[in-house]
């Protein structure tokens, strides 16, 4: 059975060439409270797109105000990658 924990996306990790690389994100169960490095390989390139634009227009970007469309396509992809990392132990 996996633990049950809670997380908060704390930014978006940007690549020298201004690419998105991922997003960090603050993980925290009963036992441990961690920050993890969340890969951009399991997003959509058109979200990536959308995040790389919205990074260039402005340096800030505050994801609890994202639209419903973008928070799903961010946050579906998120569960499932974090999921598999709390249950499978994988803390550094």
């Amino acid at each position: 059975m996996c633990k049950k924990y809670v997380y908060q996306i704390k930014g978006v990790l940007e690549k020298p060439n201004k690419e998105v690389g991922g997003f960090r994100v603050a993980v925290c169960t009963a036992d441990v409270l961690e920050l993890v490095d969340v890969p951009a390989e399991i997003f959509k390139p058109e979200l990536l797109a959308y995040f790389k634009y919205r990074l260039s227009v402005n340096n800030y970007l505050d994801v609890r105000k994202l639209p419903d469309n973008i928070a799903n396509q961010l946050r579906t992809p998120m569960n499932e990658w974090l999921d598999y990392w709390v249950c499978n132990g994988n803390r550094s």
